[in-house]
């Protein structure tokens, strides 16, 4: 779950970083709009790592998908051989 505090928490920042939570982050706010959010380091690490591989994946897919050979295919991802 995550919480909202006002930007002006900042002012404190170490009472902010001991706020900051595995899997939950802090919304900043100014004038009660939502304008940041901060995360803890792992987290951050975790959800970029996800992306890059989500990304991969995406581009595996689309590459496979355009009906090339399964052995280009897996040279290009380092795959190892699929040929009988």
């Amino acid at each position: 779950m995550e919480l909202i505090r006002p930007s002006s928490i900042l002012r404190d920042y170490n009472k902010v970083v001991d706020e900051v939570q595995d899997g939950e982050p802090i919304i900043l706010t100014k004038n009660g709009v939502g304008k940041a959010v901060m995360v803890n380091f792992e987290e951050w690490q975790r959800k970029q790592a996800e992306v890059w591989l989500l990304t991969e994946l995406n581009r595996a897919e689309q590459d496979f998908g355009a009906g090339g050979d399964i052995d280009e295919f897996a040279k290009n991802y380092q795959l190892g051989d699929f040929s009988d």
